[in-house]
């Protein structure tokens, strides 16, 4: 693990069959706003080895951007929920899932929530992102 890695948390419980893997995720700016009429940014990314899932968490006000850089083709799982009466909480019913592949991007709209799992027995998961913060 580099410097600036830090391991993810395991943040809910898993289902019967998934591991009890995690990833890595680091920080590479942090952009303030400098207005109200230019939101600022974070961006990074996130490893995840096979079989580690990264458990769900709500983006509020924000949007979030990916890229996935690396995986085994159709092995990556995204699964976005919306969550109701305004609760962060992670519905895996209702949560649209899509298998990615490398050079696949995708968008979390604010209020939403995700969760990524990587599938792939063998292959590392390596995406990069973009959170757009609110302008205030």
């Amino acid at each position: 693990m580099k410097k600036t890695e830090r391991e993810l948390p395991i943040t809910a419980d898993r289902d019967p069959g998934e591991e009890d893997l995690v990833g890595v995720a680091a920080q590479g700016f942090l952009m303030n706003p400098m207005s109200s009429a230019i939101p600022g940014w974070i961006s990074g990314y996130v490893t995840l080895p096979p079989r580690a899932i990264k458990d769900a968490e709500g983006v509020g006000y924000c949007s979030q951007v990916f890229f996935v850089a690396e995986c085994q083709p159709g092995s990556f799982e995204v699964a976005i929920a919306m969550p109701q009466d305004q609760q962060i909480v992670f519905e895996p019913e209702s949560a649209q899932r899509y298998l990615l592949s490398p050079g696949d991007q995708f968008f979390v709209a604010p209020g939403n929530v995700y969760r990524l799992q990587n599938h792939s027995k063998k292959v590392d998961c390596k995406l990069f992102w973009t959170i757009i913060k609110v302008a205030r």
